[in-house]
Order: structure tokens, then C-alpha cells, then sequence
């Protein structure tokens, strides 16, 4: 399943951008998500919002999220003012066959689980690379921590068998999430049999004190669209749907 060496270009992007920016319909409440796919689908919703007078309200997932969409005539809300939304659409660094996620490579892993948590219907745009065999292969797994704590969460995480680092920014300096809130990379050996389980990894993680959370998203995504290196969108939806 995996698509080694295969980059989604800019052209696939708009093509994935624009199929998901067609099922948005008038008056819902969608998530916007963060990375160069959701970013994609923003831009080609912001279109329709501007050609089409497309009547919607988007909740970002991230501050450059946000500047986008106001860049492009996204009118946007609060979760406050919103209490579930009709469709959220975001990337993914990994998709597993069963449509589990890694996600957090952009940093908004916290504020795209809550997204995904009051989403209706939640759709992940990627390129075919990110299909992956199982979770791990690729990526590590980001884990969102409160800074205090970061030296007892690496510890406990060596424990669990992975190399956890802190990630920094261009300047060598601590890199600090939209929630500032350091974010730490934990790397397991892509041959490790807990990330056949990822269920069970996720709840060792987050059982570590210190621990805010994590990259896997498991169970939550109803579709995937997938963007060919042909140039065509293929969809995939997650078992019993």
C-alpha cells in the first residue's frame, strides 16, 4: 500500500482541494484544517464562498489556518458559538488501511483532535504517498506535552521502546505549538509489533503524566480522499459506513 517517493504536487493539491470543497453545502459549519492539503481545500472553498456566494462558517484548526481563510473570504467562527460542525477537512501524515492517522507534522495536532471530536462527517484530503501499510513507517509519533513535564514523558516513552526528542524551530529554539505547548517525536522501529496496535500504544501514551496528546487518530475518519499521481481523486471509506 505504501507510496514510496511520491509527492503530491501542486496540481494534485488543487485537484483534492476542489473535489472536497464540493461537498460543502450552504449554511454548515466546517472544520478547516492545517497542512499543504487542507490549505488546498481552504483556498478552493474560499473560491465557491467568493463565486458562488456560498453561505458557511469555518473553525480552524491553526492560527495560519485562519490567516488563510480570512485571506481568501472564509467568514469564521468559535467554538463557542458552535457546538457541532457539519464537516471537518484536514490532512494526515499517515493513512492505515483501516483509515487510522498520524497527524501532527504541522505542529496542530491538539486543535485538530478537537475539531475531529464534534465533527459530524470528518474527511482527510492527502496524497497517495501518505498510504502506509501500518502507522509508524513513515512518521513518528508527535505527542503535544506540557513542558514541565517533558523530561518524565521522553523517559517514559524510552520505556515504551521509542526515541523521543523535542522539536525545535529553523533557530534551534524549543518549537511551541498554537497552544504553547512544546511537541515531542517519538520514534518506534517501524518493525516494533505496538504499532500493529495502535489503540493500545495510543492509551500507553496518554496514560503518561504530562501528556496532552497525541498524534494518532484512530477511528475517526469516515473518508478518505486520495490524490493520484495520475491526477485523479480516488475515495476511500472506513469499514461499516
Amino acid at each position: 500500500m505504501t507510496q514510496a517517493g511520491q509527492i503530491a504536487t501542486p496540481e494534485q493539491l488543487s485537484t483534492i482541494g476542489a473535489k472536497a470543497a464540493e461537498l460543502i453545502s450552504n449554511g454548515q459549519a466546517v472544520g478547516l484544517g492545517s497542512g499543504k492539503a487542507s490549505h488546498a481545500f481552504v483556498r478552493m472553498l474560499g473560491k465557491r464562498v467568493r463565486e458562488q456566494g456560498l453561505k458557511m462558517i469555518g473553525i480552524p484548526t491553526s492560527e495560519s489556518t485562519a490567516r488563510l481563510a480570512r485571506e481568501v473570504g472564509i467568514p469564521l467562527g468559535s467554538l463557542e458559538d458552535i457546538r457541532h460542525l457539519d464537516i471537518a477537512v484536514d490532512g494526515a501524515d499517515e493513512v492505515d488501511p483501516k483509515l487510522n492517522l498520524t497527524k501532527g507534522g504541522g505542529g496542530d495536532l491538539l486543535r485538530e483532535k478537537v475539531i475531529a471530536s464534534i465533527a459530524r462527517r470528518y474527511v482527510v484530503v492527502v496524497g497517495e504517498e501518505k498510504l502506509v501499510d501500518h502507522l509508524g513507517m513513515k512518521f513518528p509519533v508527535f505527542v503535544e506535552v506540557v513542558e514541565f513535564a517533558m523530561p518524565v514523558v521522553v523517559r517514559a516513552l524510552a520505556a515504551l521502546g521509542a526515541s523521543a526528542t523535542a522539536r525545535k524551530t529553523a533557530e534551534g529554539e524549543l518549537f511551541r505549538t498554537d497552544n504553547g505547548n512544546p511537541l515531542l517525536h517519538a520514534r518506534f522501529d517501524p518493525s516494533d509489533p505496538q504499532l500493529l496496535q495502535p489503540e493500545i500504544l495510543d492509551q500507553k501514551i496518554r496514560n503518561i503524566p504530562g501528556t496532552i496528546e497525541t498524534g494518532l487518530f484512530l477511528n475517526k475518519a469516515d473518508e478518505v480522499l486520495v490524490a493520484n499521481v495520475n491526477g485523479t481523486v480516488r475515495t476511500l471509506r472506513r469499514r461499516g459506513l
